[in-house]
């Protein structure tokens, strides 16, 4: 389950802009054949409205919590994602769409509706966003064959096809960049800061009381994403500027060799309008 600190991190990493994530593949690897992850889906969408092509974005009122149940191979380099979500009324639903991926090769094809709707695979294509149109190259998508059943039963028309098909990839398709950014993250040498709690006393003082115990887990957090904060004192200092506009600069990634480096998000212009922290954060793959 990841914490806000570390959604908002991984989010900004996938659509980070320099190197990109796509020039990273060959570092990416699933850390465990059988995964699984869960997210608030507003702090996501949050996040994603602080990057300017996602600004019109709008928080699903449907959506509470999103997760995937990840099977890979032993290598990790290839598997297989199924995709949750739960309603705000903790009612969870599955989605109708299994999304495979390959690292290692371009699995991405054609488009063919009625073949889709009978269980073949199908890509998305981003020709104006090259580094995330290469990524998706790595990834395609095809109906749960019970799903394929019911639509294929419904004798739905083929414009009533390619609606219900942008659909079902759009609330799918994006959650593979900040899956991946993650996975990186993962494969850095002291990428990410693991805790194992202490659940000894908590534990038998829920039982006490009459409540389940809590699980076993790993707290796991974002040390590159600490003392970032978000630029919301900008528009109440907008009018009072004097000089260069204090301004928001997006995170970016530079790669050299096995060595990525992420510029953290910060805000950049006069310091009258207060002091913006930021640093370069350094992933070694060695």
């Amino acid at each position: 389950m990841l914490a806000d600190d570390l959604i908002a991190c991984t989010t900004l990493l996938a659509y980070a802009e320099g190197a990109r994530l796509s020039g990273c593949l060959d570092l990416v690897h699933v850390p465990s054949q059988q995964l699984w992850l869960e997210w608030l889906e507003a702090t996501r969408q949050s996040t994603l409205r602080g990057i300017t092509q996602f600004a019109s974005t709008s928080c699903s009122s449907v959506r509470r919590r999103s997760g995937v149940l990840i099977v890979a191979d032993r290598a990790g380099r290839a598997g297989t994602l199924r995709t949750f979500w739960s309603t705000q009324d903790e009612q969870v639903n599955c989605g109708p769409l299994l999304t495979d991926f390959d690292l290692d090769r371009v699995i991405r094809p054609a488009l063919d509706v009625d073949a889709v709707f009978s269980g073949a695979p199908v890509g998305v294509v981003i020709p104006e966003e090259a580094a995330l149109d290469e990524l998706l190259s790595h990834v395609c998508f095809r109906l749960d064959p019970a799903w394929a059943n019911y639509y294929r039963a419904a004798d739905l028309t083929e414009g009533q096809q390619l609606l219900l098909l942008r659909e079902v990839l759009g609330t799918t398709a994006f959650d593979m960049p900040m899956i991946l950014a993650l996975f990186l993250l993962f494969a850095a040498k002291d990428g990410l800061q693991h805790r194992v709690p202490d659940l000894q006393r908590l534990n038998h003082a829920r039982r006490c009381s009459g409540k389940r115990a809590l699980l076993e887990h790993i707290e796991v957090r974002a040390p590159i994403a600490l003392g970032y904060e978000g630029p919301a004192s900008v528009a109440a200092s907008a009018n009072r500027r004097r000089g260069p506009r204090l301004h928001h600069v997006r995170g970016h990634i530079a790669r050299r060799g096995d060595q990525v480096f992420w510029r953290l998000p910060h805000l950049r212009g006069n310091a009258r309008f207060g002091v913006a922290r930021s640093r370069t954060v350094q992933l070694s793959f060695s």
